[in-house]
């Protein structure tokens, strides 16, 4: 399903981290996801995944939203989904680079049929809400991977 998506968009960020260390920062950040506001907004446009189960490293787990279509530790996690709205995936990239460093790649691809999934497009895509929420997940996970020092 998800190399078949269109593009959506591409983000990243470097870290001092260790590829390992941002794998389990990955894993941690995102490992549950059943409270909130995104739960009740999963319900509300028909998320298929609506609940949490088995854990995120492993292939058909699920978190509110998505469900774990494919696992590389340390180096990719495939997530897909849909909704009433789209088919969607998230896929995140760890490249290590030389002295331990690597960065951290979200890609996003996704489908939206029929004038609801053009509107739909329109509020959480070209607004600018999905950069910037992905941005932010980026910026999370890489500081929670950052060793203290």
């Amino acid at each position: 399903m998800a190399a078949e998506l269109p593009f959506i968009d591409q983000h990243h960020i470097d870290s001092p981290a260790v590829p390992e260390q941002l794998w389990s920062s990955l894993i941690s950040t995102f490992g549950s996801s059943e409270k909130g506001i995104f739960t009740a907004y999963a319900k509300v446009i028909g998320a298929e995944a609506n609940h949490a189960s088995g854990d995120l490293d492993q292939t058909g787990s699920t978190r509110v939203g998505f469900r774990v279509s494919s696992v590389e530790p340390p180096f990719r996690l495939l997530l897909t989904g849909r909704h009433r709205f789209s088919e969607y995936s998230l896929e995140w990239k760890i490249t290590g680079h030389d002295g331990g460093s690597s960065s951290l790649t979200a890609v996003t691809r996704a489908r939206f049929p029929g004038v609801h999934g053009r509107a739909y497009k329109a509020l959480v895509i070209d607004s600018g809400a999905h950069s910037r929420i992905t941005r932010r997940m980026l910026s999370s996970v890489a500081h929670r991977a950052t060793p203290s020092i």
